[in-house]
């Protein structure tokens, strides 16, 4: 791995390298066969790429063919044997992403979309086929049960891949409920008990003496068992009549959003206005403490007690009469003849 890269941050379990000019330049399929079992390369010009170490192949493997995609979701088998890597590589350039913060945990974030595949559940690849494909006559994959459950993997795919949620929603109105699958532990067990003595003394050496691959196989092929095939509902919509269906969800929050802001500010219009007319009633019921907090105002020689002075000064017009203000207005200029900043607010309220 050290030959990879001579800068990379090297564990047991993971490989990091972090760029700032130039870019990567491994064999991350080597990589990948020889350890590693999930892939991230981000890139603000425009790579997004994750690849997922199947030790085993799929469970149900002819079922993952209406997801393969030329231009970003294809399986390469290794050159014997079952396992392979698949790989999720949309196109895209700088400018088709927007710039992420949080990718430093996103290979670990990614973990159970590795292990929903490797048990037959196929979300992952038909919300990545929504995300790539942008033909709008193309027919969608077959729609895999629980789209509408919440998954945090599945919610960093999406938006590692930018998906528009509400065309997860509109996709997912076709998702059949999905089955509720026993635990690991559990599957062992009842695979276990299936055994005969001989065959668990087979399976034990196995494990054993092919450390690296004998579990890992074994796990899959219990777990292929224990499973059912995956529950999937026919792909019958066009991507151009999901992504409409999508537009009209955004248009109707929309419309609904500007009818609340606006209920809103005509709310908030009524309250002010209500608040003035009390704070008028006020002012011409005593129009000495305006006046007072007027002069007080002056006194205080800074332009911004100068606008308040002003401001005081047309409500008093607008409580008492544009008359009374106006000697008011006229009185200041006589006892403040030079404070021309104190004239030139005056004149921004029209005195």
């Amino acid at each position: 791995m050290r030959q990879q890269s001579t800068r990379a941050e090297i564990s047991r379990w993971s490989f990091t390298n972090e760029y700032h000019f130039g870019d990567f330049r491994g064999d991350v399929d080597q990589m990948m066969r020889r350890g590693y079992d999930v892939h991230v390369h981000y890139a603000n010009f425009g790579i997004r790429r994750i690849a997922f170490r199947m030790p085993d192949g799929f469970p149900f493997a002819d079922a993952i063919e209406p997801y393969l995609f030329e231009e970003g979701i294809y399986w390469e088998p290794d050159g014997s044997g079952t396992a392979g890597i698949l790989t999720l590589e949309p196109e895209g350039d700088a400018g088709t992403w927007e710039w992420m913060e949080d990718v430093q945990n996103l290979a670990s974030d990614l973990i159970p979309i590795r292990e929903m595949l490797i048990v037959g559940d196929l979300r992952p690849l038909y919300i990545a086929h929504l995300a790539f494909n942008w033909d709008d006559d193309a027919i969608e994959p077959p729609v895999p049960a629980g789209l509408r459950d919440q998954h945090y993997a599945l919610d960093r795919l999406r938006s590692f891949y930018e998906i528009d949620p509400d065309l997860l929603s509109v996709a997912s109105e076709a998702s059949p409920e999905q089955n509720k699958s026993a635990s690991d532990d559990s599957m062992i067990d009842n695979w276990m008990a299936s055994l005969s003595e001989a065959e668990l003394a087979e399976n034990l050496r196995r494990c054993l003496t092919e450390p690296k691959l004998a579990a890992s196989q074994l796990l899959t092929t219990i777990r292929t068992q224990a499973s059912e095939a995956p529950n999937l509902g026919t792909g019958e919509r066009t991507l151009g009549q999901l992504r409409e269906a999508a537009s009209k969800i955004e248009a109707e929050r929309l419309r609904i959003q500007l009818a609340e802001a606006a209920k809103r500010s005509a709310e908030q219009k009524a309250a002010a206005e209500k608040a003035l007319e009390k704070q008028l009633a006020s002012i011409a019921e005593n129009p000495e403490l305006t006046i007072g907090r007027i002069d007080s105002a002056i006194s205080e020689k800074n332009r911004p007690a100068y606008q308040r002075a002003a401001k005081q000064l047309g409500l008093l017009a607008m409580a008492c009469g544009k008359p009374m203000a106006d000697a008011k207005a006229d009185a200041i200029r006589q006892k403040y003849p030079t404070r021309s900043a104190l004239s030139s607010e005056l004149k921004k309220e029209g005195f």
